[in-house]
């Protein structure tokens, strides 16, 4: 007796319509479907609406600075951001 491929059913759609047909039955018997969140992440989702609530623009930096450049108050320690470009910030 030679076997080919085109005489079997396919098996794999049986299986998976068994697998829905249980995954069903464990939600009618739990009732409704839910998701729970954990506290860090729920702790996450408000810190990130925090940053989204900030400016990507300091506009009250922006003028204080253009002010001092105005005046020629404004002055830069080449050391300050040396460091800061080779170690990161302070």
């Amino acid at each position: 007796m030679k076997i080919d491929g085109t005489s079997l059913p396919p098996v794999g759609g049986i299986q998976a319509k068994n697998r829905v047909v249980s995954i069903d039955k464990k939600a009618a018997v739990q009732g409704t479907d839910g998701v729970k969140v954990s506290d860090k992440a729920q702790f996450y989702q408000v810190l990130m609406q925090k940053v989204k609530d900030v400016p990507e623009v300091r506009e009250e930096r922006v003028r204080e600075v253009s002010q001092q450049i105005k005046n020629g108050e404004f002055k830069i320690d080449a050391g300050t951001i040396a460091r800061s470009l080779l170690f990161g910030k302070e």
